[in-house]
């Protein structure tokens, strides 16, 4: 008797079942004692880096409150360091008798008797050191200091590596044991799989031998049946299993088939032709509903003419940019609409346009309706064969008009001081750098007034009145100055001119004319609004190149003299002649020492954090770079500009990128988020050869992707060769690096670069904060420059910001803005940041909750 299919499947599966069952019985045993075995052995290795990790965490916590109390050394004084020898010998009792590290003292004595060793000896010298500064000089301190340095260095990182090492080096060996251990049992794996495959083998082929057998048989009663043998596989069609029910549908099937087979030709034939006839139509009437669909629904203007230039259709968009209806469009020619030319003058342009093919323009309209004047940027395409008669004009405008708006009023506010209408100080320093570019040997003085007592105007009278009086101010000292001057508003209560002469001693004769003259103007009683106003005042002066080389430098000492002036009583002049050999001698000194800086390792890198406006969530840092000379910190506005002059900018710069790179890497890892570093790149390190190899090897050495740093740009740095800096820019955008414009707005040429310059971030100004407390003017001016960014699609960091009330102001403006200033934190060096990474304190900087109120758009 035949057993049916559904049966004999049945049988296989069952013994299928049992073999598999048995075979990861016996598999799970074997693999859970392997887990067990590799599972003590984890957990003593775990143990025992916990216990060094700890240890070390410990260490590391004592080393930094003995790197502060060592910064803190000075020749002459005593310092008492005993509670942190006794920290430090704690610390060494520990490793001798930590119960953790019990089996390393077995294994590998000599390290944790090193280790200890050194940790002991550490903190006898950190006391002989205190001792030893008392009676040295400030040199000899700082050797001390280097030692100690040193001594902590070798201690992290020979000391706890040793351990480290002799730790990994008994899991490796008990790791040995357990692949012995595996290979055994891999054996018998292999041995059990092979025995189990054969098996599997020999009931597979039986299994197929008897399906085989079976199908072969319906094959046959197949064949018969197909044949027209309809009585000789009679006997097969009686059974009752699956095969007789095939037999029994193919005979059904034979009978449909003949039927059918005289229709089937006729009936294809039609079905394809119909076919080929609905596919031809459905394309087209998807492409003529898609093609309408865009032309109306595009938000730019397009037009199609004939090859006259007569509108034949234009989409709403293009109605409505010209305030014409697709009636009236069609009336005259389109390029005498936009042009507002007659035919003569526009019949040349569109002979250019049907020879060359196309035609693109920028053009200012009027629109008709409201006679409002547009700009649109006009593109104009010719599709066909004009000499054959055929073909059609394709229009497109872009409206360009609140772009250009923006720009000019940027433009307009970016060079005036919102309250005096003379320069402001971005503008006015851009100036003296251009005119020093140009005419470097044409030597020139900056004259500077200081109000003294000014806030007591503010204060008594309210800020509107100081503001009316400043601008008097500003209209007497345009009565002296010469129309060249370019007078300008530099600080809140101070004006600055320039003073020019033929030679030297005219010059100084001149400078002492114009002093005396400026002190004289501002000083005469003011009568204003009812008040007779007594001002009182200093004035300053410095010359080019005599006492300094650039508008920085200059403004920093007339900044010192004015300092100087009011600290003497105020209402004086301070020739431009005091002070100069102390200056000169500090700036020779520190040319000298600067050289020498990085190989001394007195550079310092500090970060300050850059804040989302929307969360407050910290997204990355800006690398600054600081000097500590002899014990003192060296303003960068000092030492910066002397790098850049004697071509050392470009060595710090990518020594602080080298440095920016590797802590970040550790502060992502920390921090489990992804953060960006941002580093002002001057045009020395730019214009270098394979300059894009060299920071692409800094990133790869931290282990950083490139799209992790920000390369910041000033205008500024466009003066020696833009082109090839423009060159390089691109190619560092292509690797992966972002592009940012710093003190974007200060200068008169940054909305040129947008277009030509990959750029992917705005760094606003501080100039642009200071007043959006209280100044409507200087509101409406961050908010033109935050609108062009968006619509530009930048992202935005706002420097500068040192007051809550800023940051509410700024909030208003929307939640898309990064935040970098004094409201969340100052700059710190790595040690700092590096302690709240380790701690795992993850910044997050309180931000105001409210909604915006102005739009940028």
């Amino acid at each position: 008797m035949r057993l049916p299919l559904p049966i004999q499947f049945l049988v296989f599966i069952l013994v299928q079942l049992g073999l598999s069952a048995g075979l990861v019985f016996y598999l799970g045993n074997l693999a859970q004692s392997n887990v067990e075995t590799f599972d003590q052995a984890s957990r003593g290795f775990v143990h025992t880096q916990k216990a060094i990790e700890q240890l070390r965490a410990n260490y590391a916590d004592i080393v930094t409150k003995v790197e502060h109390r060592v910064d803190a050394f000075a020749a002459g004084e005593r310092h008492d360091v005993s509670d942190l020898r006794d920290e430090l010998k704690q610390i060494a009792t520990t490793v001798r008798g930590s119960v953790s590290l019990e089996p390393l003292r077995d294994d590998h004595p000599g390290a944790v008797n090193r280790l200890a060793g050194s940790i002991d000896a550490q903190a006898e010298a950190l006391v002989q050191a205190s001792q030893t500064v008392a009676s040295a000089d400030r040199a000899e301190v700082s050797r001390v200091q280097s030692r100690l340095a040193e001594r902590r260095t070798r201690i992290m990182s020979v000391g706890f590596g040793e351990l480290i090492e002799a730790a990994n080096e008994d899991m490796d060996r008990t790791m040995r044991a357990i692949h012995s251990a595996n290979e055994a049992v891999i054996g018998n794996y292999q041995v059990v799989l092979i025995g189990f495959v054969m098996l599997q083998a020999l009931l597979l082929m039986g299994v197929l031998w008897l399906t085989n057998r079976q199908i072969r048989q319906l094959a046959d009663i197949t064949e018969q049946i197909v044949a027209g043998k309809q009585a000789s596989a009679g006997s097969e069609q009686k059974r009752r299993d699956q095969l007789g029910r095939i037999a029994r549908a193919v005979q059904q099937f034979r009978s449909s088939l003949v039927s059918l087979a005289n229709s089937r030709e006729q009936l294809q034939a039609m079905l394809k032709k119909h076919d080929k006839e609905s596919l031809s139509r459905k394309r087209a009437e998807d492409s003529l509903a898609l093609t309408a669909s865009i032309f109306d629904e595009v938000q730019e203007a397009v037009l199609v003419t004939d090859i006259r230039g007569h509108v034949s259709r234009a989409n709403p968009a293009a109605q409505t940019l010209l305030g014409l209806t697709a009636t009236q469009l069609s009336d005259r020619p389109l390029l005498e609409i936009l042009l507002g030319k007659p035919a003569d003058v526009v019949a040349p342009i569109w002979r250019h346009l049907l020879d060359e093919g196309e035609w693109r323009s920028e053009v200012e309209f009027t629109r008709e309706g409201d006679d409002r004047r547009l700009t649109g940027l006009v593109s104009i395409r010719l599709i066909g064969e004009p000499r054959e008669g055929r073909g059609h004009v394709i229009v497109v405008i872009n409206d360009y008009t609140e772009i250009r708006a923006r720009e000019r009023e940027i433009l307009a506010l970016a060079r005036l001081d919102s309250v005096t209408e003379r320069l402001n100080r971005g503008y006015f320093v851009q100036q003296i750098d251009s005119r020093i570019r140009t005419e470097p040997e044409q030597p020139f003085a900056l004259v500077a007034i200081g109000l003294d007592g000014f806030t007591a105007f503010n204060d008594a009278l309210g800020r509107r009145f100081g503001d009316r009086i400043l601008r008097a101010i500003g209209d007497r000292l345009d009565d002296i100055v010469a129309p060249d001057a370019q007078l300008a508003r530099i600080d809140g209560d101070e004006f600055g001119f320039l003073v020019f002469a033929d030679g030297p001693q005219a010059l100084v004769e001149r400078v002492d004319a114009m002093m005396s003259a400026a002190h004289a103007t501002v000083t005469e009683r003011l009568e204003l609004s009812g008040y007779r106003l007594d001002i009182r005042a200093s004035v300053t002066s410095a010359d080019y190149p005599g006492e300094g080389a650039s508008a920085e430098e200059l403004l920093r000492i007339t900044d010192n003299g004015l300092s100087q002036a009011k600290a003497e009583g105020g209402n004086r002049i301070v020739g431009h002649a005091e002070g100069h050999s102390r200056a000169a001698q500090r700036r020779f000194d520190l040319t000298q020492a600067l050289g020498k800086a990085l190989g001394n390792r007195e550079m310092r890198v500090h970060y300050q954090p850059q804040v989302s406006l929307a969360s407050g969530a910290l997204v990355g840092f800006e690398a600054l770079m600081r000097w500590r000379y002899r014990g003192d910190w060296i303003s960068p506005n000092e030492f910066i500009p002397l790098a850049e002059e004697h071509n050392l900018i470009g060595e710090f710069t990518e020594w602080a990128l080298d440095q920016s790179c590797r802590r970040l890497a550790d502060w992502q890892r920390l921090a489990g988020q992804e953060l960006t570093i941002s580093i002002n790149v001057p045009p020395q390190l730019l214009l270098l050869d394979k300059v894009d190899e060299r920071l692409i090897a800094l990133t790869k050495t931290a282990g950083l992707p490139t799209s992790s740093i920000v390369l910041e740009i000033t205008e500024s740095d466009f003066g020696s060769d833009p082109t090839l800096l423009a060159e390089r820019l691109h190619q560092l955008a292509m690797q992966g690096f972002a592009i940012a414009i710093d003190d974007f707005g200060t200068g008169h040429s940054s909305l040129a670069y947008l277009n030509n310059l990959p750029i992917s971030k705005l760094k606003i100004d501080k100039q642009f904060v200071d007043k959006i407390e209280h100044d409507e003017d200087a509101r409406k001016l961050l908010g033109s420059i935050l609108a062009l960014a968006e619509k530009l699609e930048f992202e935005v960091v706002i420097e500068g910001v040192e007051t809550s009330q800023q940051l509410v102001e700024l909030r208003k403006f929307g939640s898309r803005l990064q935040v970098q200033g004094f409201v969340f934190s100052r700059p710190f060096d790595e040690d700092y940041w590096d302690g709240e990474f380790m701690h795992g304190r993850i910044p997050n900087y309180p931000v105001p909750e409210i909604q915006p109120t102005r739009q940028t758009d």
